[in-house]
């Protein structure tokens, strides 16, 4: 089905689903946390919605997803791919940070909003804090990827303000949820330092900017074991942290509020395919509920746990 058609369902569908009397712009704007043009852009075709809009629209106002794309048998379900496209990958990855932006809006105030992921790799609302490790994560997928020939050696990548200041909003407002729950591959911090090292093998990064790494990344342990002995983030907002004891293949995540279900799967390093289908949420949430009989909580008790996991990671990044 063509894009213009699926926005022109959607559009058929919000119409048919909002009360009379309520003006579709302004009910598109206090969901989708976007601008007047910007949402009358979307209802006129000059602009589609993204997956993440339109998952966001079918939570609020009952739109059924499978019924627009045709895709209502029980075998099958809508996903969205949060995908950088190589050939704009800097603007492509900004826009992929303002959708999950969307997401975190839509239940920032909702008391009963509960995040669960679990990671393998460090979660983006950590790293997003430090300029250089998160410039360090682009660069690996830009040099992994063959299409993208703009940039070799780790100097050459530049992050723009623009871009800075989304990875900045993206960290506060993921500090809101009122309950964040991690799972943390206890591999975590290794698989980091090495892909640093193999890098500095074949000479694409600088000594000077593995120590600049190494810094920062020493910092967010910090945070996180800091982090981790309050249970709490700066807002007051709760946080429970586990180390798994065994290694799983992939990073998963879901967020649920009050008529709100969303699942995630990162791919593709920094990449990540999401759905709003309730039967694969409910799987999603199975899953990932079920690695908890392999972990410890680390948060506000574990002490010995806790302390012997970051030494560990500090020993890692140390060996840089």
């Amino acid at each position: 089905m063509k894009t213009e058609t699926l926005n022109d369902s959607l559009i058929r569908a919000m119409k048919e689903k909002i009360p009379k009397g309520l003006n579709l712009a302004n009910v598109l704007m206090d969901t989708l946390y976007i601008g007047k043009e910007a949402v009358y852009r979307r209802l006129r075709g000059e602009v589609p919605f993204t997956f993440t809009e339109a998952s966001l629209i079918s939570n609020s106002l009952g739109v059924s997803l499978d019924r627009i794309s045709g895709t209502n048998s029980a075998s099958n379900a809508l996903f969205g791919l949060n995908v950088i496209d190589h050939t704009n990958p800097i603007e492509s990855y900004y826009k992929n940070i303002e959708n999950s932006l969307r997401v975190f809006a839509a239940v920032k105030d909702d008391p009963t909003a509960e995040w669960f992921a679990a990671s393998n790799i460090i979660p983006q609302l950590f790293y997003m804090a430090y300029d250089n490790l998160s410039r360090f994560l682009l660069y690996k997928w830009m040099y992994q990827h063959e299409r993208v020939h703009s940039i070799r050696f780790f100097s050459e990548l530049k992050l723009n303000d623009k871009l800075k200041n989304i990875q900045r909003e993206y960290v506060k407002i993921s500090r809101d949820v009122a309950s964040s729950n991690f799972i943390w591959d206890n591999m975590m911090f290794l698989s980091l330092a090495n892909d640093i090292k193999y890098f500095a093998s074949i000479h694409l990064i600088k000594e000077k900017e593995i120590e600049i790494l190494k810094k920062e990344i020493l910092a967010l342990i910090n945070y996180l074991d800091d982090l981790a002995a309050k249970g709490y983030h700066k807002k007051g907002k709760e946080i429970h942290i586990f180390v798994s004891n065994i290694n799983f293949e992939a990073s998963y995540s879901y967020m649920q509020a009050q008529n709100f279900k969303f699942s995630s799967i990162r791919l593709y390093s920094i990449n990540a395919i999401s759905t709003a289908d309730e039967e694969v949420f409910r799987y999603h949430k199975d899953w990932i509920h079920s690695l908890k009989k392999y972990s410890t909580l680390i948060s506000e008790s574990g002490e010995i746990q806790r302390i012997r996991f970051f030494e560990k990671q500090r020993e890692y990044i140390n060996g840089l």
